[in-house]
């Protein structure tokens, strides 16, 4: 009997193999090449997250965010604001880009940040869906957070986000009246679609 890379048998039928739906769709371990090297790497920045030899899967660059505004219920200075973001399809966060505006009135004033960098005018971590925190506790945003310029790397392979999975952004602003955005780049590792033979 001829199993598929899920463990499910193929019938053979007069026709040829039979299709049959997935109910459950891959999950980051299974989207690798089979019978060869299953994930080489290539630069994205310095940072290099795998990419998949299997050559039914592909990728694609996507940025997810996050938004804390001074007009938000839960903004208050010196405590932490949460954001949830929620990814369905497999990713390898590569790298955070952000930013801070002062806003009071709701008018962007341009000497908000004399002698600081926006950066420096908020805390900044990442838990993800399991617990498990990628900064171990808040940091000032300029030592995690880049920008596009510069973006604030991962490093390595990166970080991996499963299909399904969310993560928790947590973001304390340090003065009042800010805006602050945080970009999260990820490399998304797309599978086939939906059936297999």
């Amino acid at each position: 009997m001829k199993y598929d890379n899920y463990g499910r048998p193929i019938y053979d039928t007069v026709f040829g193999n039979q299709t049959t739906a997935d109910i459950s769709l891959p999950k980051m371990a299974n989207l690798g090449g089979k019978g060869q090297i299953p994930w080489v790497r290539f630069p994205f920045y310095p940072t290099a997250p795998f990419y998949s030899t299997n050559p039914n899967v592909g990728t694609q660059t996507r940025f997810y965010g996050a938004t804390v505004l001074r007009t938000d219920a839960d903004y208050t200075v010196n405590s932490e604001s949460t954001r949830t973001v929620q990814f369905d399809i497999p990713c390898r966060l590569v790298a955070f880009t952000g930013s801070a505006t002062y806003n009071p009135g709701g008018v962007l004033a341009r000497d908000g940040f004399t002698g600081m960098d926006p950066l420096d005018s908020f805390l900044f971590r990442m838990e993800y869906t399991t617990g498990d925190k990628l900064m171990t506790g808040a940091r000032l945003g300029s030592t995690v957070v880049g920008t596009m310029e510069n973006p604030g790397e991962i490093g390595g392979v990166g970080y991996t986000i499963d299909q399904g999975a969310s993560v928790l952004l947590g973001i304390t602003p340090l003065i009042a009246d800010l805006r602050i955005d945080i970009t999260l780049v990820c490399l998304e590792i797309r599978g086939s679609s939906n059936f297999s033979r």
